[in-house]
Parts: C-alpha cells; sequence; structure tokens
C-alpha cells in the first residue's frame, strides 16, 4: 500500500472542498504552544586571573640594609618577606585563592654606650635568618554571583592570616615585632589579593551577548517542509548557581520557549527584547513541540478507492471511493456502485454510509467503525431496498475490513524534521543541539480537511557557545 496520509502540520491552509460536500466541522486552530526548555552550559576560567593576582601582588618586600626604627626609638629591625605564587580553586559557588608567605626577621635593641653615649643595636634576636625562613598563610575565599550586567562579581573576604606552626619570637618592650611589622605587610598583600580578584572576576564571563544571540535565534520560524514552520517564542531566561572545580567555573542559562509547528505562510515574527537577569535553579533541558497529523478527505478517498474499488464483492461491482466529513463527529463514504442481480433486481449509482474515524495510539493507525447505511436518500440506498441482506453486509464488512491506514511514516517523517530543526547554528559560535527521543500521540479529531491526529514531540535541547565575549 502506498503511503496512505498527507502529513501537514498545524492550521490547513488547503483549497476548500468542492460544494457538493456536506457542511464542513469546524476548522481546528493549530495546537497550543507547549512551553519548552533549552538549556546553555556557561564554562569560564580563573585562568585569565592568576597573571592579573601575580603583576599586581609585589612577590617579595625586605628592608636589610639598614635597621628601621620603631616610632618611639627603642629598638630597630631588618626583615626579609617573601611570596609564594598564588593559587586558585574554584569550589561550589566560590574562589579560593591560597598563598604562602616566607619572612626572616631580625630585632635588635637601640642602646646607648655608658660614658660614651654610643647608640648601638644590641642585644639582637632572629629568625629567619642563616636558616629556613618561618612562614605565613594568606587564604581567601570569594562568592560568585551574577551581576544586573550579566557577569561574574566575586564578593572576597579575607581569613586571619595564620602565623601559629613556627612563629618567629622576637618581642622588645611586649612588644611582639612579627605582630607588630610582618603582619601588616602580610596582611596588606591579602588586601591586595582581595582587590585583584573583585576587579578583574567581571572582566572573565559576558553572558549578555551570548543570551541575546540565542533569544533572537530563536524567534525566527525555521522550514521544516514545505509551507512547515517550526516556530519558538522565547518566554524567559534565567541563569543558574555558579559551582566550580579547579580552574573552571560552571552555570546554566535556562531559556523557556513556547513551540509549536505551524503551516501555510512563514509567520511574522516581532522581535521581542531580551528581559532582564533572573536568577534561578539550574533547569534540565526539555522541549516539547505540538505537531498535527491529517489525513485528508481526499487521500483517504484515493487510497480506499486504490484498495477497495475497482472491483466486485459478492455481486456488487465497486467503482469508487468519496469521503467527506459528517456530523457528530463521523465522516460519510460514498461508493459508486453497479449491481445487477437480476432484470428487477439492478442498481447503479451512488449508495451512501456513515462511519466514526477511530484512532489507536499504540499502533499507529486509523480505522473506520460502526459502518451503517444512510437512508436519507432513496435514491442513493435504493441498493440496500432491493439487494439481499447477504450482498449489501458483505459490502459492509469489505468495506469495513479495508478502512484503515497507518500514520507511522507520517509521524516519523515529522519526527525526523523536527530533530533537524533542533539541531542547527544560531549565530557564529553558537550551536543548537538537540534531538526527539519520543512521540505522544493524544487525541483525533476532524476538521474541515480531514482527519486530525494531534501529537506531540518530546526531547531535549542545548546551546553550545565557542566563546564567551
Amino acid at each position: 500500500m502506498r503511503s496512505p496520509l498527507l502529513l501537514i502540520l498545524s492550521i490547513a491552509c488547503w483549497p476548500a472542498l468542492a460544494q457538493t460536500l456536506p457542511a464542513p466541522a469546524p476548522v481546528t486552530t493549530a495546537p497550543p504552544a507547549e512551553l519548552s526548555t533549552i538549556v546553555v552550559p556557561i564554562r569560564a576560567s580563573l585562568a585569565p586571573l592568576l597573571p592579573q593576582l601575580e603583576s599586581q601582588v609585589p612577590k617579595s618586600l625586605s628592608k636589610t640594609d639598614a635597621f628601621e626604627l620603631d616610632p618611639q626609638k627603642q629598638f630597630g629591625m631588618k626583615y626579609r618577606v617573601v611570596r609564594d605564587p598564588i593559587v586558585l580553586n574554584a569550589i561550589g559557588g566560590g574562589i579560593h585563592a591560597t598563598t604562602t608567605m616566607h619572612f626572616a626577621l631580625e630585632g635588635c635593641r637601640r642602646t646607648k654606650k655608658p660614658f660614651t653615649d654610643q647608640v648601638v643595636m644590641w642585644p639582637c634576636l632572629s629568625c629567619g635568618f642563616g636558616e629556613p625562613m618561618r612562614d605565613a598563610w594568606i587564604s581567601l575565599s570569594s562568592h560568585l554571583e551574577w551581576d544586573a550586567n550579566w557577569r561574574l562579581r566575586s564578593t572576597t573576604r579575607a581569613m586571619p592570616v595564620d602565623f601559629s606552626s613556627n612563629r618567629c619570637q622576637v618581642t622588645f618592650a611586649n612588644i611582639d615585632i612579627t605582630d607588630w611589622k610582618i603582619a601588616p605587610i602580610v596582611k596588606d598583600q591579602l588586601r591586595q589579593v582581595l582587590k585583584t580578584i573583585d576587579a578583574n572576576t567581571p572582566k572573565l564571563t559576558n553572558i549578555r551577548p551570548a543570551a541575546n544571540q540565542v533569544w533572537s535565534s530563536l524567534q525566527s520560524p525555521v522550514a521544516i517542509a514545505p509551507r512547515t514552520w517550526l516556530v519558538m517564542e522565547p518566554a524567559d531566561v534565567a541563569l543558574g548557581p555558579i559551582t566550580g572545580s579547579g580552574l573552571s567555573v560552571t552555570s546554566t542559562l535556562t531559556l523557556r520557549a513556547r513551540t509549536r509547528v505551524i503551516v501555510g505562510e512563514k509567520p511574522p515574527v516581532t522581535q521581542k527584547p531580551l528581559p532582564a537577569l533572573r536568577v534561578g535553579q539550574a533547569g534540565a533541558g526539555g522541549i516539547r513541540i505540538p505537531f498535527d497529523v491529517e489525513l485528508s478527505y481526499d487521500e483517504a478517498s484515493r487510497v480506499m478507492t486504490e484498495n477497495f474499488g475497482k472491483r466486485k464483492y459478492e455481486g456488487v461491482a465497486v467503482d469508487s471511493i468519496r469521503i467527506a466529513p459528517a456530523a457528530d463527529g463521523r465522516v460519510s463514504i460514498e461508493l459508486i456502485v453497479d449491481y445487477r442481480a437480476s432484470r428487477l433486481r439492478h442498481y447503479n449509482g451512488p449508495v451512501d454510509l456513515d462511519a466514526t474515524p477511530v484512532f489507536d495510539a499504540a499502533t499507529r493507525t486509523v480505522s473506520l467503525e460502526k459502518l451503517e447505511y444512510t437512508l436519507a436518500s432513496k435514491r442513493k440506498n435504493l441498493f440496500v431496498r432491493i439487494a439481499d441482506r447477504f450482498a449489501h453486509e458483505t459490502l459492509r464488512a469489505q468495506l469495513a475490513k479495508t478502512a484503515h491506514w497507518s500514520v507511522a511514516p507520517q509521524i516519523d517523517s515529522i519526527r525526523s524534521a523536527i530533530a533537524s530543526a533542533v539541531t542547527r547554528p544560531l549565530a557564529p559560535g553558537v550551536m543548537m543541539r538537540g534531538y526527539v527521543d519520543g512521540i505522544e500521540l493524544h487525541s483525533m479529531t476532524l476538521d474541515a480537511n480531514g482527519i486530525v491526529i494531534h501529537a506531540l514531540a518530546t526531547g531535549n535541547a542545548e546551546v553550545g557557545i565557542s566563546a564567551f565575549r
């Protein structure tokens, strides 16, 4: 059997049926839009922060050529501070920066010699000079979030400097010189790290241009067949929470769009601007695209004639068959027959029946059930009155046996067409990849053109962006 169905999607735009047909059933509108969720993974690297930190935070500070005196000039000191490279790690929703400061310190009391009043620096205590330098650990933690300009923003706070493991005990006049001199130097470097992170984090990723590309591109209808368009109308967009690992931070841009398939001329588009940023929970991608498969009355008539007409059944020759809409969710079936039982019992002309279309979602077939002869017209049903019951019951049974069609090829065809439409470039460097993993067959209605099966394609879609500006 050749393909018995004409696949159309949504609103039908075919020529009107001939005026001789019964009044058509009300025309159905396009399938209601479904809300689809399109996921845009966002990835940013912290690596560009490292050169900024290394260049803006001094690697060493020292004063070893002369003593630096305290304000009361009771003692003097020499020191050297050297910093290890800064280590960055993204953990959860934040950045952790750590480094180790190595320091050496010498402190001497400022003493006058008796009799001469000569000032000398004695006695002296030191650590880190002529022996391994002592250590101080710096640790900072930044919380990451999206700002109103669609950029990453960090709020950084410093942990207390840790001198605890091998503290340098240099104390004069009850003043711990480590706390008095080295701690401010280390904390100043810590503040510089903090300032550099918060100033440079927004430069890592600007999501707005990419989000605007995706938002605008999705609003353009995509042809999936002649005069058939996949329409996606973006509804809202949200950025998900930020998570990180190593030097990478990730998030999710979740865009929701109303989707459907429309048949006819290309739908006009009024571009909607990108809405204000909203932060929400990360969503799973899920596309839901409704479409219709229609068995047109003309095609059904052709197939029925091809498979049932042009042959004889128990003395009844069937020439052609015509199917048209009828009242109360039924269709009318007009057969042109030639019956010749005897000189007195013969008939050549149309015979009318009514039937109820039934759709089986499990087998994806349409069949005509409850076939009944129509008794409204004497002429058209003279065959029923003059023929023996065996002849017209055989005719009805054979017709019922033949009147069914599979819509599986058409459903598979539209499934492939939708899958192709959701896998396409949206803009330079922006690629949408989607697939259809299921077809849900919901219901069946009649319209002016045929028997309409309402279906829903379900799957997933994700947009990849090669680079963020």
